[in-house]
């Protein structure tokens, strides 16, 4: 089995991929996600799966990344993370972030190549399951008024959206976007969310850094009654969330995860990590150790993933102690997942991966094909599109 794993070939392709929903936030509005798909073949003939955000981490992988993995075996992520990134990574260079995020996808990869060559299940190779499915929550951008909508449709739009979606999935949480709108307005849908979804459902709003902290103290203000379990991001600085959290008593998080900086914010509650940014399945493990032990909660966000991607945050949702907070989950705004087979969709509140080695996906070679020629063709997606 042992030669079974050498890397024989790296192949990265770029895709963009609809949404079927406008994706509206505070900092600009999205039509779909554009994303690097990475495909690693060892001289054995397994091939594993990952992916990273953005496409500009494919010319990097190609070009820098793909020739250095060759001969190098996938069991030793170490080895190749230091042939990837040295040993080294300098504090104040930052010039290169992406190559962190190129080496996510490269790691999930070599980890979906581990289990498919033992037969196991990802959750299972990370130490078996801690829970019956990974818990996620439902999760929604804002209602987009270029789209036909006033000002006042947005709270009734939003519950109706909250209502239906809780009743699918079986979540035990619904988050949304807010920061976007007036603040009468995102305080009016709140509190319509609550009224809609009831007293059980946890609520959680995120800002992305989109509220002045005056405005914010508006809101916190406003939404007394709906007793939001979480505001994510709400002002820019991370001392005026630590201010807000103290003012008002209302869970704050942040996706900060350096632990250096969090030190100085302790009453700052939850850290939203990325699969990508914290540098895949191992770093996500841990980072969530890290922050736990500082007393704060550790979940992750979604950033637009296929279903590889989606798998990942599964069967971390399995086996990872940390993530019992659930996670985000966009895949049901995306028009395809990219693997084979149903998507995999929350119901009861989670998801549970099938029996089957590695990540459990099959890559649809069709809707490869199909997503990475738009791509080719309409080039990628922005996230910041007609502020």
């Amino acid at each position: 089995m042992k030669k079974d794993l050498i890397i024989k070939r790296v192949k990265v392709s770029e895709v963009s991929v609809p949404t079927k929903r406008t994706c509206t936030w505070s900092l600009g509005r999205s039509y779909g996600h554009t994303r690097s798909i990475v495909e690693i073949e060892t001289a054995g003939d397994i091939i594993g799966l990952g992916e990273a955000p953005t496409h500009k981490v494919a010319p990097l992988i190609r070009e820098n990344f793909a020739d250095r993995l060759v001969g190098i075996s996938a069991a030793e992520t170490v080895t190749a993370r230091i042939a990837c990134l040295g040993t080294h990574r300098d504090y104040g260079y930052l010039a290169d972030p992406l190559s962190e995020l190129g080496f996510s996808a490269i790691e999930i990869a070599l980890w979906d190549i581990l289990g498919k060559a033992l037969g196991l299940p990802l959750y299972r190779l990370l130490g078996g399951a801690v829970r019956e499915r990974a818990p996620f929550g439902s999760y929604a951008y804002t209602v987009d008024l270029d789209e036909g909508h006033i000002l006042a449709d947005v709270p009734g739009i939003m519950a109706g959206i909250a209502r239906s979606s809780i009743a699918e999935t079986g979540a035990s949480l619904f988050e949304f976007k807010v920061g976007r709108h007036p603040i009468d307005c995102d305080i009016a849908t709140v509190n319509m969310i609550r009224d809609a979804v009831g007293p059980d459902v946890d609520l959680a709003v995120d800002a992305n850094l989109g509220m002045s902290i005056n405005n914010a103290r508006r809101f916190l203000d406003g939404t007394r009654a709906a007793k939001l379990a979480m505001v994510e991001e709400p002002v820019a600085l991370l001392r005026d969330m630590e201010r807000l959290r103290a003012d008002f008593l209302t869970p704050i998080s942040t996706h900060c995860t350096d632990p250096e900086k969090l030190r100085a914010f302790p009453i700052i509650d939850g850290i939203v990590g990325d699969l990508n940014v914290d540098g895949g399945i191992g770093g996500v493990t841990r980072t969530a150790t890290v922050i736990r032990s500082m007393g704060k909660r550790f979940w992750l966000r979604s950033n637009g993933e296929t279903g590889i991607g989606g798998a990942a945050l599964c069967h971390l949702g399995m086996a990872c102690p940390e993530l019992d907070r659930p996670a985000q989950w966009l895949g049901n705004w995306c028009e395809d997942d990219l693997i084979e087979g149903e998507p995999w969709c929350v119901r009861d509140g989670g998801i549970k991966p099938p029996e089957l080695p590695g990540l459990g996906v099959t890559i649809d070679r069709a809707a490869l094909a199909h997503y990475s020629n738009k791509f080719k063709t309409d080039g990628p997606f922005s996230r910041y599109d007609k502020r």
